[in-house]
């Protein structure tokens, strides 16, 4: 999977920029506030319909100007497709192939990105709630199935709390409301439980590799009940003791937009104990690990971005990170200075001044 091409207009600090990437190894470099991480973000927007530094579009969006283009030929094995995403006061207009199309779910596997940037030292200690969009972002690069699960199950929760508010209920229809929404979130949950696991086993490998150290991590699902054979009765049944409970609170207590996900190091919670290295390490691990998982399951690599990374690294990890990165996958570092990228590696090197993009001669 790669970007062939990039257009952008009017985007950020980006006035116009038209950008070839015939290598998989592409560099980003320029001072702080420059626009690399625009370039990052542009990316990365191609693969989620959503930024991930704002919530609102309109940001994007450059002063006084009244949309910006964001547009890109993705080859996807021997597939390419042509995605461009028009961003206005209107909304968001996107375009595969100059077709129009208004469901995003049909982004769903055209773009993968993988994307390690600053603010994923976070993860750590966001709330549940944000460690489980997170979550839920990545499976959704695995599998469409899960998607879909997902969004049944917001609607049936959604549909359950609106039906908790009435002051009149039948019982034997919120039973049915609560049998449905278990069915679909026990398929859910034997999805988490499985990525997950797997994740665990690919996370320990690429931590022990970048940090040199032999510590176990641990990859905990914490589930409103225990994954087993009779997992939907059990979710049922604890839904439904909590139903009077729930009824006085008019909200669903019980279900699966209550997990969490924890990270530990040596049975202990990253957030307890780890220093800021040990996270950066531990995230960078869990990217690696994402893009590993992608390459099991769809026999291609995703592109990686890589943004703010290397500055932070001493010599030995920006060369161990260098090393993770295989030669047939695309990717996009950023950096100030192009010296802490030390490769021999084929690349192209673009440098950024004040929004304006320039391709190096190397």
């Amino acid at each position: 999977m790669r970007i062939n091409n990039l257009t952008l207009r009017k985007f950020r600090n980006i006035d116009f920029c038209e950008l070839e990437f015939p290598k998989n190894l592409n560099i980003f470099v320029g001072d702080n506030g420059q626009g690399k991480t625009n370039l990052i973000e542009s990316i990365v927007y191609l693969s989620s319909a959503r930024s991930f530094r704002v919530s609102d579009d309109k940001v994007l969006i450059q002063h006084n100007e009244p949309f910006c283009e964001i547009s890109a030929l993705v080859r996807r094995k021997e597939d390419q497709s042509r995605i461009r995403f028009v961003l206005s006061d209107a909304g968001k207009y996107l375009t595969l192939n100059n077709q129009v199309t208004k469901r995003l779910s049909t982004l769903m596997g055209l773009c993968n990105v993988v994307l390690f940037n600053p603010d994923d030292l976070n993860f750590f200690t966001y709330a549940p709630r944000r460690r489980r969009r997170e979550i839920d972002f990545e499976m959704g690069k695995l599998s469409q199935n899960y998607v879909e699960h997902l969004s049944r199950a917001a609607k049936l929760l959604n549909e359950r709390n609106a039906y908790l508010k009435q002051s009149v209920y039948d019982a034997d229809y919120l039973g049915v409301l609560s049998q449905e929404l278990a069915s679909v979130s026990a398929v859910i949950m034997k999805q988490r439980y499985e990525f997950v696991l797997r994740l665990q086993e690919l996370i320990t490998q690429h931590y022990q590799f970048l940090s040199d150290r032999e510590d176990i991590i641990t990859f905990e699902y914490k589930s409103p009940v225990p994954i087993s054979n009779t997992l939907e009765e059990d979710l049922l049944k604890k839904m439904m003791d909590s139903l009077q409970r729930d009824r006085d609170f008019r909200l669903t207590h019980v279900g699966i937009h209550r997990d969490d996900f924890i990270l530990k190091i040596n049975d202990v919670p990253v957030v307890e104990v780890s220093s800021q290295g040990q996270r950066r390490m531990l995230m960078l691990a869990f990217k690696f690990a994402i893009v590993a998982l992608i390459h099991e399951k769809r026999s291609m690599y995703p592109i990686l971005c890589l943004d703010d990374l290397f500055s932070e690294l001493d010599e030995t990890r920006r060369v161990r990170v260098m090393e993770l990165i295989h030669v047939d996958m695309q990717v996009f570092i950023s950096t100030t200075d192009l010296s802490f990228i030390n490769t021999q590696r084929d690349r192209d090197v673009f440098r950024l001044i004040e929004g304006n993009v320039q391709k190096e001669v190397i």
